[in-house]
């Protein structure tokens, strides 16, 4: 006869690592579809970060603005964040972290990729700028995620 019990604790084991390690929770279905107007603000500059493949859903990835934690993406995810014109960092951690730095003018939208791939323990990432067009296409299948405070 053979026993279940280890299958059923390494079953339990998985189960609790993985709770302890989601993204960020969504924002409203309402918010979700304002976000995607992509509306600049009057007088700042809006930052899109996205991470649509679905692939890379079991790792979730920290991500900072201007040093301050943001919160963590997962598979077709996104963030929005208005900003003050002026110079932005944005980094993102995984095996490794990838940083980009952005030139931010009032009035304009700023839309970059989080490309992710597995590394040797841990999801790497990389940052990558692209065009409104790419961004639409791309945030049609993600769901934003609400902004730390």
């Amino acid at each position: 006869m053979t026993s279940k019990l280890p299958l059923a604790c390494t079953l339990l084991g998985l189960a609790a690592c993985l709770a302890g390690c989601g993204t960020t929770p969504l924002a409203s279905p309402k918010a979700d579809a304002l976000a995607k107007l992509m509306e600049p603000a009057p007088g700042k500059a809006v930052i899109y970060l996205f991470r649509n493949e679905p692939p890379s859903a079991p790792w979730p990835v920290s991500v900072t603005l201007d040093s301050k934690p943001m919160g963590k993406t997962g598979a077709q995810t996104y963030f929005r964040w208005e900003v003050d014109p002026g110079q932005h960092i944005v980094i993102s951690y995984g095996e490794g972290w990838s940083g980009l730095t952005i030139e931010a003018a009032a009035g304009h939208s700023y839309y970059v990729w989080q490309d992710i791939y597995m590394g040797f323990f841990q999801p790497r990432s990389e940052l990558k700028l692209v065009d409104r067009i790419t961004a639409q296409i791309n945030l049609r299948s993600c769901h934003l995620l609400q902004t730390k405070s």
